[in-house]
């Protein structure tokens, strides 16, 4: 998946763009800023069908884009099954308005063993204000999803 997401971000290419990536990370439509083993960045830019009531940045939306990114880096340690989230905390930390706004989400991994893997993972605004934070562990599995049997057929 390095190799994928590396090729997005040298041509630019956006996750709604990117063949491997799942319906929901297409939805969600970030470009990939930097990837490599254990550690990827995705910059969003907003959308105003993801603001609250007071034009802010919905906590869901903030959870969503965490748990994706999340997704994403545990896709870039190699494993040959799927990791399955078994436990994710949001701390809301700031505000981001969503007018006109990107935001970049950074995942990194923190601890790998046998069976669990955890996470972390940031949101920033473009001024590089901490909107929110979350903590992951995620179970190694022996499950190979439709995108990834795609992946391997190319």
């Amino acid at each position: 998946m390095i190799n994928i997401f590396n090729a997005a971000i040298k041509s630019s290419l956006t996750l709604e763009n990117l063949p491997a990536a799942p319906p929901f990370s297409r939805y969600l439509n970030g470009q990939i800023i930097h990837a490599k083993r254990g550690e990827v960045e995705v910059e969003f830019k907003l959308k105003p069908e993801w603001a609250n009531p007071t034009g802010l940045l919905h906590g869901g939306m903030q959870s969503a884009m965490l748990d994706d990114v999340i997704g994403m880096t545990t896709s870039t340690l190699g494993y040959e099954g799927f990791l399955i989230t078994i436990d994710f905390h949001v701390d809301y930390l700031g505000k981001v308005k969503v007018a006109g706004e990107s935001v970049r989400v950074k995942a990194k991994l923190v601890r790998e063993g046998r069976t669990i893997v955890h996470f972390v993972a940031k949101i920033k605004d473009n001024k590089g204000n901490l909107i929110a934070t979350a903590n992951s562990n995620n179970l190694i599995t022996t499950y190979k999803p439709d995108f990834v049997k795609a992946i391997d057929k190319t």
